[in-house]
């Protein structure tokens, strides 16, 4: 079949995937081909049962006289699809997630088939709105990018979808129409100042979780009332902010992960802040999956974990027994990426259930194949880095500054690339680049398709070795 399907298609320029081909219902068998770096989902059909639209070729026939045809992956056709294979999101079922946002929704096969490997829950499906607003892209396009590389790379396990660091209703809904499984409210948006504000405002809920504080202890260590309260004061109104999101996504979507973040901004979480959440939520009826604290030391983009590794394991293993006696949920980390010096002690602190965020990470391998295929793609780019640096950096905790970099890279360009620095520069300046090149980084990402793969397998794997 694949001998003869590869053929057919060859000669009308497309190229099979081969462990794309798959059966589902009837019979029908579903492949991915791609011609001139866009791909297509076909169909192969001895008598016609799934009706697709957006065709890219039509009724040709293998010598057995399937019928064969291709199809633009529309939403209207992964509506059709989503009956008769296993391609929707689902919330997560394993003890650990792993989410691998994809910016320019081309590597969800790579991805794919690295986590396949480990015991892990992908969510190769994650964006936040930031994100959305610099790629152009949208929520549905996200997923549907996922879901290529789903069927792409033959996996047919379960898989996540995650609406990322939401802070509005309006990408909320975005996210519930679009089917995601997965939520992740940052809540730095409605935190309070504990200074500001008067207990004699706190409701009755929070009053009693500060009050019983002298009941509670976590790994033996007794929670401070004082504290407790300075916690109700700050994310109160957080909570009940998270209770109206919850209520609206389960207007839409019957069964679904909520993640809590409240990792933005600069106060560490605290034991208190920590407890006080989970209190809150779970005395109102929450059932979340995940929270994200802010643990002590800097986790900034593109480089390893800065800081005193001493006081992150305090906080880590405190936060994963606070999770432990509070119901079990998974504790997160956020800016996963390339934090290589920290994943043995996060895994063991979490005893492996956990959630772990990675995105601008996979961007970076693929800056790596321009530099290493395209040097004066790459240099243009690294220009364009150093022109929009200040603007870049208005939505990034980064440390780096212009006087940093050379007006110009050196003649070795992946060397030059593997500067902590540089990697910084090029993870916080894909919204600027891509609005000036897009067209040539995509037209080299797809020459070179079969590096660039190797470059993010290889990258992720690195993550998940550490991990398990």
């Amino acid at each position: 079949m694949i001998h003869e399907l590869t053929a057919l298609l060859e000669k009308h320029g497309f190229s099979l995937y081969p462990q794309s081909l798959r059966t589902v219902s009837d019979g029908t068998r579903l492949f991915v081909a791609a011609r001139d770096g866009r791909k297509a989902v076909g169909v192969i059909q001895s008598r016609k049962t799934l009706e697709l639209s957006a065709l890219v070729l039509q009724d040709v026939k293998l010598p057995s006289g399937d019928s064969v045809s291709l199809h633009a992956l529309t939403w209207e056709n992964y509506q059709e699809l989503k009956a008769t294979a296993p391609i929707s999101p689902s919330p997560c079922d394993r003890k650990a997630s792993f989410g691998t946002g994809d910016r320019l929704g081309l590597v969800s096969a790579a991805h794919l088939d690295v986590l396949r490997r480990y015991p892990v829950f992908p969510v190769p499906a994650q964006q936040s709105p930031r994100e959305l607003m610099r790629t152009e892209r949208d929520f549905q396009d996200v997923l549907l990018k996922a879901v290529m590389g789903v069927l792409e790379s033959g996996y047919t396990g379960k898989f996540g979808a995650d609406a990322d660091h939401i802070k509005d209703e309006e990408y909320l809904m975005m996210g519930a129409r679009a089917g995601y499984s997965m939520y992740t409210l940052d809540v730095s948006d409605w935190l309070q100042d504990p200074d500001a504000s008067s207990a004699d405002r706190l409701s009755p809920l929070s009053r009693s979780i500060v009050a019983e504080s002298g009941q509670m202890k976590v790994s033996g260590a007794p929670i401070s009332e004082q504290e407790l309260l300075k916690s109700a004061l700050i994310y109160e109104n957080a909570m009940e902010q998270i209770k109206h999101s919850n209520d609206l996504v389960k207007g839409i979507i019957p069964a679904f992960d909520l993640e809590v973040s409240i990792d933005e901004g600069s106060r560490d979480t605290s034991v208190e802040d920590h407890l006080f959440v989970a209190e809150y939520l779970h005395r109102s009826g929450i059932g979340f999956s995940s929270l994200a604290p802010k643990f002590p030391g800097q986790f900034q983009k593109g480089v390893d974990y800065e800081g005193n590794v001493g006081a992150l394991a305090e906080s880590l293993h405190a936060h994963a027994a606070l999770c432990r006696q509070m119901g079990g949920y998974r504790l997160s980390l956020h800016s996963g990426s390339d934090k290589f010096s920290i994943y043995r002690l996060f895994s063991e602190a979490t005893g492996g259930n956990f959630h772990i965020k990675t995105s601008g990470t996979s961007w970076l391998q693929a800056v790596k194949v321009i530099a290493s295929a395209n040097a004066p793609l790459f240099r243009e780019l690294y220009g364009l880095c150093l022109e929009y640096l200040d603007e870049s950096k208005k939505a990034y905790h980064v440390s780096i500054a212009k006087e940093h970099f050379p007006a110009a890279p050196p003649d070795d360009l992946p060397g030059f690339f593997a500067n902590p620095n540089v990697r910084q520069l090029f993870h916080i300046s894909y919204g600027v680049l891509l609005d000036n090149r897009r067209e040539q980084i995509y037209e080299t990402l797809h020459r070179h398709e079969a590096e660039h793969y190797a470059f993010v397998a290889e990258h992720i794997e690195g993550h998940l070795k550490l991990l398990f």
